[in-house]
């Protein structure tokens, strides 16, 4: 059940959002992927198809081979009208044709990393230049040479990914192609680009102001607003939407194919990866736009105390800050969006309506969680019978309490022993429907036990949340 719930990720389609005109990955709920995190079968053979959002990446024409795998040209790729070079391609034969790089081969490549990101931005300034200098600038100087290492670290790790895992996971067939495609989706390929292309820009422009860069909010504009924003946007969002899901069944399949356990044990101990696992750095996506708004932030408080009359520059900064937060909040609700409808599946698939009277609603009886917007959900206890363990879903229209019994999830109606056992109590001391309107619910907290609340229907239930927070919730 535990590799059911996991392959059951894949059914899912990707939609960043309503209006999105990009294709979608994976069209069908109903094929069978039993085998994404299953045992060792035979895997997938071809390259890593194009799912995810689609099309060029501003003038990027992958090519694709007969058997409909995507292979990107192995020559200079145009990002945002920058030449970008990088190599996909070395000698060998891969799959369908395609030039896999092997890992002694990345290991030779430049991608290596040996270069030692630089401790001190202004080990390179002359000393007259440097004293120059207000300490404010300094400051944003910092900031600025921060951007460009991490930004440049970024794009080693996703080249890492790329080159260390993706092609050789392809090349060996030991992933079934649906996993592969979930944890390597054909986004990573767009987001290396445009990476490699916003790190380029950075480093000509330090380059051409002599480490002492005058102004850069052009740059990050460029980068995360207009058409590059929102394909940044759209490719992030589609390779981090199910990543978390994904690994989880790479983790139950590891357990199971010891091939696929050697393969990523050897990968994952290359010195390039100091030390990280493949879980450690696929999350990097995710993690590297979460420090964009952190970084335009500073940067922009210092480039107006120390820059107050270039106007330009800190609104080019401002802007940049913003639409960097957008797309952070695009992604996040993008993962959040599959993870509830992931962990809507597994309920679904495991709920037990055995217990609904007859008299239930067809609506009730036949209900589909899957189709509804999950807004909150969560563990509770029932506080006169601590033995019976809940699990709360909360949606647009209604509320649902499951009883959670081995791996099943029973809809079945609840004790509610009311108030007392007096005579005017009687009607209380009933039971409580599992799926109820939220129109129909009253909600009180509890007076002496911050974690307790009740629920009000025709009857009451006093159910404990783990903590304050969650009662509120």
């Amino acid at each position: 059940d535990e590799q059911n719930e996991a392959s059951s990720l894949a059914n899912n389609n990707y939609s960043s959002s309503s209006t999105s005109s990009l294709p979608l990955a994976l069209d069908s709920r109903s094929t069978s992927l039993e085998a994404v995190s299953g045992g060792g079968g035979t895997g997938a053979t071809t390259a890593v198809s194009s799912a995810g959002p689609a099309g060029t990446v501003s003038g990027t024409n992958p090519t694709h081979s007969p058997a409909g795998a995507t292979i990107l040209p192995s020559s200079a790729s145009t990002v945002s009208g920058t030449s970008v070079a990088h190599s996909i391609g070395v000698p060998g034969s891969g799959p369908g044709g395609l030039n896999v790089p092997t890992a002694r081969e990345w290991i030779d490549s430049e991608d290596e990393g040996t270069v030692e990101p630089e401790v001190d931005w202004s080990s390179n300034i002359p000393p007259e230049i440097l004293s120059s200098i207000s300490d404010l600038e300094k400051k944003r100087q910092e900031v600025i040479n921060e951007i460009y290492q991490t930004e440049r670290n970024h794009v080693r790790t996703l080249r890492l990914l790329e080159g260390i895992f993706m092609r050789p996971l392809q090349e060996s067939g030991a992933l079934p192609h649906e996993l592969l495609n979930l944890l390597f989706p054909h986004s990573l390929i767009h987001l290396k680009d445009l990476h490699s292309a916003f790190e380029l820009k950075l480093k000509q422009r330090r380059s051409e102001h002599g480490n002492v860069v005058r102004e850069i909010g052009d740059l990050l504009l460029t980068m995360f607003d207009g058409q590059t924003g929102e394909e940044l946007k759209e490719h992030a969002a589609h390779f981090c939407a199910r990543q978390q899901i994904a690994l989880e069944a790479l983790k139950e399949r590891r357990k199971k194919d010891e091939q696929l356990q050697r393969l990523l044990t050897k990968a994952e101990s290359h010195k390039a990866c100091r030390r990280l696992q493949l879980k450690d750095l696929l999350p990097t996506a995710l993690q590297r736009l979460t420090k964009y708004p952190l970084l335009f932030d500073n940067l922009y408080n210092f480039t107006v105390r120390s820059s107050p009359k270039n106007e330009g520059e800190a609104l080019a900064i401002r802007k940049s800050h913003e639409s960097a937060k957008r797309i952070l909040d695009h992604v996040n609700q993008a993962v959040r969006t599959e993870e509830d409808m992931h962990k809507l599946l597994t309920i679904q698939r495991k709920l037990d309506k055995s217990g609904l009277d007859k008299e239930a609603s067809i609506e009730f009886r036949n209900i589909d969680l899957t189709v509804r917007k999950l807004i909150h959900d969560g563990p509770l206890t029932m506080k006169k019978n601590p033995g019976v363990q809940l699990h709360g879903l909360l949606f647009e229209d209604i509320m649902v309490l499951l009883q959670k019994q081995d791996d099943k999830y029973l809809v079945k109606y609840h004790s509610s022993p009311g108030l007392g056992g007096s005579e005017s109590n009687k009607y209380a001391e009933g039971r409580f429907n599992p799926i109820t309107k939220i129109h129909l619910i009253l909600v009180r907290q509890s007076a002496v036990d911050k974690n307790t609340f009740f629920l009000i229907n025709t009857n009451m239930l006093e159910l404990t949340a783990p903590s304050s927070t969650e009662c509120k919730t």
